[in-house]
This record gives structure tokens, sequence and C-alpha cells, in this order.
């Protein structure tokens, strides 16, 4: 009885020093965030039902939280549903959620994707681009809780079926410009049978089926509308099966760069001349391929230090049968495949990889990495009895000496489901991040952090005013007691999603921040001494730091 008692005492311990009270609770039906995703389908394997879908959260009505819109599929021939299937907004009321949709005009009915956020007229208002099957969609943000559907007229055009996409300022003029990844050249009145032929069970194809196709590039003109950059940039003579997009200053020369995590084909890396022309030098530098050699299924992608060098290193899902894949950043232009060493490898390969982020969950002031799980496959089990279509989520805590170590016993995330799409913030307030997960065929997830791991940390929002509005692009240097940390303002990452623009440093037990310097996108520095922690903070470029809350 002693034994057992005490085996139990250390089992409780390690649990809390190992994950540092980290636990989560799905919140979306008592709080009322009800969204089922449906792919549309009818038993014929249509191709587009399985990669979808996406959710991006956004502070839409400017009133300090977080906002959720929901990218939604549509019917295709044969479906027997009969309810509407149109994209959908959830407005934050503080642990309550309410469906503005028709409200504010963004019901998108086309057979959306994946979507990105960002203020690309510098007006304040938080914009809104959709990735479709077909036609993408834009809205832009009225200031009165509308948007208006402003696709043609702003420049947009993008027929291809869109996936992923994110905002960044790509020539440092001040005004946020739009990367989209496109994935295969797909039809619905082509879809090949894929299976087995011996006993007629299909199958959703593979990639290889199909060919890729050229990613767009947009260029903000300033005045509310785009140019198409493609070609211009560079990017345009690259054709690849586009599922995640990051952007990333990953050479540290004060401009983002762009990842591009492609399926079952070489990956991308595209270096900034500072102006948005692009070169591709992801052979050169180590991540087109895995240590292997071999291309990888990519989905999700992020950008983050790891190692608190000051350079940001590079995580990218994969494929059941493959490993993730983290790339060290070698501070030299190149990166190295560090995933096994690092203990990331071995628990991802029966698991098949999409949205993914690189936070600081117990706030000790070392990234982790969260995952998001779920078979491309509905009967995947008939083929290979090893996998299943729903599988668990992930989480790996940073042990700051080279290693992460997979948390198990994390709450709701232990449940099973289709994962895609993940996009991760505060979206309580409260000084921790939760996340929000759009799950393929089923209903959506929203994750609230109910941590308690008794470290100290702060917030900071930054709001541009002679670089972007949104600041992406910044580095925020921050220095205590533990060391330095550095972060970038980049909501654009994970797979088919937009997160929270804040950035939230862990700062362990540390009482008080020594200096926090904000090197923005235009080359303006600032600097900020003696923070106390635990606050929110606004800082306006040029006009100070203030609270927002405590």
């Amino acid at each position: 009885m002693m034994f057992r008692f005490l085996l139990l005492t250390y089992i409780f311990i390690t649990a809390s020093v190992f994950g540092q009270g980290i636990t989560f609770i799905d919140a979306s039906q008592k709080q009322g965030l009800i969204f089922k995703h449906d792919h549309g389908g009818s038993g014929m394997k249509y191709y587009v039902e399985t990669m979808g879908s996406g959710v991006c959260l956004l502070d839409y009505d400017n009133d300090g939280d977080l906002d959720i819109y929901f990218a939604q599929g549509a019917s295709l021939p044969g479906w027997k549903g009969s309810k509407e299937l149109i994209n959908r907004l959830f407005q934050n009321n503080g642990g309550e959620w309410t469906d503005v949709t028709k409200k504010a005009g963004v019901g998108d009915p086309s057979y959306s994707i994946g979507c990105a956020c960002g203020d690309i007229d510098n007006d304040g208002d938080i914009d809104l681009y959709v990735t479709n099957f077909g036609n993408d969609t834009f809205y832009r943000n009225e200031g009165n809780g509308t948007f208006f559907e402003a696709t043609q007229s702003t420049g947009f055009n993008n027929i291809k079926w869109g996936s992923s996409a994110a905002f960044f300022d790509g020539d440092l003029d001040g005004w946020l410009d739009l990367y989209v990844t496109n994935y295969v050249e797909y039809t619905v009145d082509k879809n090949p049978w894929c299976g087995d032929q011996h006993s007629g069970r299909r199958a959703y194809c593979d990639p290889d089926v199909f060919q890729g196709i050229s990613d767009k590039f947009f260029h903000n003109n300033g005045d509310g509308t785009f140019t198409d950059w493609t070609d211009k940039s560079g990017i345009g003579k690259n054709q690849g099966k586009g599922l995640g997009i990051v952007p990333g200053d990953y050479d540290n020369d004060g401009d983002m760069d762009l990842y591009v995590a492609n399926d079952k084909v070489m990956n991308l890396l595209y270096n900034n001349n500072g102006k948005a022309v692009f070169s591709e030098e992801a052979l050169f530098s180590g991540v087109g391929y895995n240590e292997n050699g071999r291309a990888e299924a990519g989905m999700g992608v992020d950008f983050g230090d790891i190692n608190q060098d000051g350079w940001p290193d590079l995580f990218v899902t994969n494929f059941s049968g493959e490993s993730n894949t983290l790339y060290l950043n070698d501070q030299n232009g190149s990166f190295t495949d560090k995933t096994f060493s690092f203990g990331l490898g071995q628990p991802s390969l029966d698991l098949l990889g999409f949205g993914t982020k690189f936070v600081d969950f117990n706030l000790d002031g070392w990234l982790d990495i969260f995952i998001v799980n779920g078979h491309v496959i509905d009967n995947i089990a008939e083929f290979n009895k090893g996998y299943t279509h729903a599988q668990k989520k992930q989480l790996f805590i940073n042990q700051t000496d080279g290693t992460f170590k997979e948390l198990e016993n994390a709450g709701d995330i232990r449940n099973k489901s289709v994962g895609r799409g993940a996009a991760f913030g505060d979206i309580d307030n409260d000084g921790d991040m939760d996340i929000v997960i759009s799950n393929n065929n089923s209903n959506s997830n929203l994750l609230i952090n109910l941590s308690k791991p008794g470290n100290n940390w702060i917030n900071v929002e930054l709001e541009g005013v002679t670089c972007n509005r949104d600041a992406i692009g910044s580095k925020l240097e921050l220095k205590s007691k533990s060391g330095t940390q550095v972060a970038w303002v980049n909501p654009g990452a994970s797979y088919l999603a937009s997160n929270d623009k804040r950035i939230l440093f862990g700062l362990s037990k540390d009482m008080y921040v020594d200096n926090l310097i904000i090197h923005w996108p235009d080359g303006q520095k600032e600097s900020f001494n003696n923070l106390e922690v635990n606050i929110f903070y606004h800082i306006r470029q040029g006009s100070g730091i203030s609270i927002i809350s405590h």
C-alpha cells in the first residue's frame, strides 16, 4: 500500500514538473462554438474532400479579443445533405460565441479551403482572404462590423485550388503583400479511380496522380489594389504542390523570406532580396528534402527560435510513415535536419500531421511544439491496419537541452479527430495560448488552456505607423534574468490558418523584463526597460508603450 502511494506520488510529481501542469479542455460545446465541417462528399472519393479545412483567428470588431472564422466545404456531385454550407464567423463574447456570419457578410458559399488575415489598407481593421477550390474570395473590413466582398476590384485573381496563404510585406514599402499556395491540377469531372483493384475497395488518390501548379504572389499597390507579381517576383517558374506557407527572416537580414511545404515534391525556400524578388534556395540550404534526401509530404509549417540562439528554426509536418521534420538554423544560410536527435522523429511515424505551431505552453521561455494529426484516407484501416483515420494531437515540451519530450496527459488533446487547420492564440486573454482546430468532415475543437504552470509572462501587441499597421515582420528581442528570447510578428503559419498576431513571451520565474527591443520592418528600433510581468502591452511605433490589461 505504501509502495503504491509512493509510486502515484512520484508519477504526479514527475508529470507536474515535466508538463508544469499543462492541460486543455475542449470548450466548444459549453461555450456555443458549434461548427461542423462538411466536405460535401458522397462516397465517390473526390480528392478535394480530404484536404480541408482551415480556420483563422482575428479581432474583426476591434474589441480586444479574438474571433474565429471557419472555412467550409460545398456540395459535390451525389451529396445528399440539406444544410446550408457556408463559411462561418463567430464573435467572441467573453466565453460565449455568436454566429455573426450573415450580419458580417462573410458567408462564402464556395468550396473553401483556408484563410489568411491582414490589414491590407492600414486602416486599423483586419481584412480576410479565403482560399477556395476555384476562385478565391477577398473580404475588406468596413470597420462597422461588416465586410465587403472586393475580390475583383482589389485585383485578386486565383482560380486554381488554393490552400494556405499568408500576408507579409515583401518589399518593405509599408503595405502587406500576399502569397497563396496552390495545390494540384484537379477537377471533379476528372476524378480518377484509386484503391485496390483486386478487392474493389476505393480510396482517395495519392498526390502523385496529379500535376503540381505554381503558387501566386500579389503585390500591394498601396491604394487598396493588388498586382499579380507571380512572375516578376521569381516564384512563377516553380510548380510545386503547395499546402503550407510561412514567412520568416531565416537569414536575419531584416526582410521576410518564405518557406513552402509541398506534397511529395521538394519543398521551397525563397530568399528575399528585400524588394520582393525571390531566389529559390531550398536544395542549397538543406530544407528541400529530409536528411535521407527524400521529398516528404509537407503540410503544416512554422518558423521559431527553439534553442534561444536568435535564429529562426523550421518545423514541417508530414505523412504517416514519414517523420515530421525539424530543421535547425546553422546561422549561415543553411539548416540541419535534427528531427531524430531532438526526439521528434519516432513519435510521429505512425501519424499524419497538419496544423502545427511553436508555442511556449508552459511559459518557461522555451518554445514547445503542437501538432494536429489526422489521416487523409478515411478507410485507411482497410489498407493498413497500423493506421487510423482519426488520430491524437501531440504536444512536445522543449527540454531546453536540445531535445523534446511528448506530453501525453494534457487533457482533451488526447481525444482523436481528423485534424486539419489549427490556429493558435490567447482566446480568453488570460496569458496563455489556446487552440482552435478545424476537423475534416466533423466538429471543430476549441481547446482552452487551463494550465497553471506558475510562470510569468508578457503579451505584446505592436502597431506600425511608418511600417505596415499589423507590424508583420517585426523582430522582438527580450532580455530577462533567464536569458534572451527572440520572436517575430507573423500570424501566417500552421496549415490553412492565421494566428494571433500578438507575441507571448514566457518568463519562467523572472519578476520583470530587463529590456525589450523592437526592430520594426522599416529599420526603426525602439527599446523599453524594466517592464512588469503578467501584463498585456501595446506598443505603437514612435509613441511609446501602454498597458492594455493585467
